[in-house]
């Protein structure tokens, strides 16, 4: 969880930055927070796949929205249920000198996505055998 506390703290500093969500800054950060945890959980799910552990499951687009909504509500409750969000933010505060700046945010966050979409992607190509794991 320390590196989604990390992720967490910087989408929040970017959302107290930002004109746009300075008023709702959890909204924006939840999203992105899903939206990391989504893609790490379907690249478990592709390795899982491609070692045989479950076969070739294939859900209909409206179990896919309700997985979903439930994906934000998991981490909706885990950030809100006892203010854990503002736990997470000053406990991140006091290791930082200051806030950091606008850039590392965005390269905190935007390298997480780029690592979990090329985790996703060595997933892909393990389920399907291709490139470094055929044989």
């Amino acid at each position: 969880m320390v590196i989604y506390d990390l992720l967490f703290y910087h989408a929040y500093e970017l959302a107290l930055k930002s004109r746009s969500n300075r008023d709702m800054p959890m909204f924006s950060v939840i999203t992105i927070i899903t939206l990391c945890f989504m893609f790490n959980v379907f690249a478990i799910l592709l390795f899982a796949e491609g070692a045989g552990i479950i076969n070739g499951v294939s859900f209909p687009k409206s179990f896919r929205i309700l997985v979903a909504i439930l994906f934000l509500g998991v981490v909706t409750s885990y950030y809100l249920i006892n203010n854990r969000y503002q736990k997470i933010y000053s406990r991140m505060a006091k290791r930082r000198n200051g806030s950091p700046s606008i850039a590392l945010s965005v390269l905190v966050i935007v390298t997480h996505y780029v690592l979990s979409f090329l985790v996703a992607l060595l997933a892909g190509l393990y389920k399907n055998k291709d490139w470094v794991f055929s044989q």
